[in-house]
């Protein structure tokens, strides 16, 4: 598999380098600790508890990724794992039991595992951006599965399956689709979906999701399955390995080049004006009014304690470090769960936020992480540039009451402002709550007076 793999990256391997690239880092004791959309977003090898052993790793699957072969992978890292201690069983503190336990570090086995899965997915997830730039072209997706002796059976029946590039299908099963998956897709022109003589596979209708066992325990994973139709018409379920029910393209948080940019609204933030301009959102969206919410001038309206303003750091370095102690104060990927779904924060995406000094934002690092975990609302909002962004709105008491809007960006990093709600000309910033409002807190609010 090996070989083979590198022979194929070595064709086009500058999209899967950049995917890897693009990863953040994460400790962690068992692969199953780490949700699929995590794994998607940072490199994490299971064991690998400190950060040393886990970049040492990660350096070399770099290479691996831009062609290097698994034989000199394997040559390269062992002596270097060997001298920093993580290879052979040894005895740890289990993290999730807090009790002593024998566990198998690293081991030939286990660098063949981290290596098959990083590349192939590195690799899968930079033909899923290349095939969506030319669906225009080629909008059938086929299923390919490698048929021999060691593909399993699930896997050999998608072969030769054909969905429409946007079926939600392609969202659960595209490859890999497990521990040492092979599988792979293909574009196809109409012309040459017709001549396949396959018939076009529905997935609106056919995700489920079940929990599954990973361990003598019995502790259990959800996992996504998909129902599809084999060569006779029978209907058939297929289940990808725990955590492999994702498509790590889709989710690969690819440079927003607005993401230094503020959103346009006609009230001047507490922060200064970004540098970088102003981000639109698109005309005649849904608002806060016809969702029945509340105007941010009411009487009531429920406020989150202050959390706390941080000191204006002296020059850019000691700022991205008093951001890190609050956001990462582990040093590496930190995922927050927010009321719609997990954040990802990661260190290497801290810097922007704070390049221009006359920002100082901060000081009010604080508020953005209170504004992630106790939203008063938050909102997906359509740009005119055809993106699509998070804004989670945070209100809270403070000197003079504010309103903190953190904004998720399309490359995985935030950006966030400050406004004074108690500014006469503060009914401007409902402009910011448009769009689809995927939370809301429930609140009991009045406009009298307004």
């Amino acid at each position: 598999m090996a070989g083979s793999l590198i022979a194929n990256l070595a064709l086009t391997p500058k999209d899967a380098v950049a995917f890897f690239a693009a990863k953040g880092e994460m400790l962690s004791w068992d692969w199953h600790d780490v949700d699929a959309q995590t794994h998607a977003r940072a490199f994490t090898v299971a064991k690998a508890t400190n950060l040393e052993v886990l970049r040492t790793i990660r350096a070399e699957v770099e290479k691996s990724i831009a062609g290097q072969s698994f034989e000199d992978f394997k040559k390269n890292l062992r002596p270097r794992l060997q001298e920093l201690g993580w290879w052979g069983k040894k005895e740890m503190l289990d993290a999730d039991t807090g009790e002593i336990t024998k566990v198998q570090l690293g081991s030939d086995r286990r660098l063949r595992t981290i290596f098959q899965a990083n590349v192939q997915s590195a690799y899968m997830a930079g033909r899923y951006a290349r095939y969506v730039d030319n669906v225009k072209d080629r909008p059938f997706w086929k299923y390919v599965a490698i048929r021999d002796g060691r593909t399993r059976e699930s896997h050999a029946a998608l072969n030769g399956k054909v969905w429409r590039w946007d079926d939600p299908i392609w969202r659960v099963i595209w490859p890999p689709n497990g521990w040492g998956c092979r599988c792979r897709v293909t574009a196809l022109t109409d012309s040459q979906f017709k001549a396949s003589g396959e018939q076009l596979q529905d997935g609106r209708d056919a995700i489920a999701e079940i929990d599954v066992p990973v361990n003598r325990n019995g502790d259990t994973v959800k996992v996504k399955t998909v129902k599809f139709k084999d060569g006779t018409g029978k209907e058939r379920i297929f289940r990808p390995d725990p955590s492999w029910d994702h498509n790590p393209g889709a989710t690969w948080p690819r440079f927003d080049p607005a993401g230094l940019k503020q959103d346009v609204v006609n009230v001047p933030p507490v922060t200064p004006p970004s540098p970088a301009g102003g981000a639109k959102a698109r005309d005649n969206l849904p608002t806060w009014k016809d969702f029945g919410r509340p105007d941010l001038r009411a009487p009531g309206l429920p406020r989150r304690p202050d959390p706390g303003l941080l000191p204006t750091a002296e020059g850019v370095d000691a700022a991205i470090g008093q951001m890190r102690d609050v956001l990462v104060p582990n040093g590496t990927m930190q995922v927050i769960q927010t009321p719609i779904e997990k954040v990802a924060i990661r260190p290497e995406l801290l810097p922007h936020t704070v390049i221009k000094r006359a920002d100082a934002r901060e000081r009010y690092a604080n508020y953005a992480l209170d504004t992630l975990v106790n939203p008063f609302e938050v909102w997906l909002t359509a740009y005119d540039d055809g993106s699509y962004r998070k804004r989670y709105i945070g209100i809270f008491q403070a000197k003079n009451d504010l309103m903190v809007v953190v904004r998720e960006n399309v490359d995985g990093s935030l950006y966030w402002d400050v406004y004074n709600l108690m500014q006469r000309d503060a009914k401007h910033l409902n402009n910011l709550r448009a769009g689809a409002l995927l939370y809301g807190l429930a609140v009991v609010a009045t406009t009298e007076g307004l």
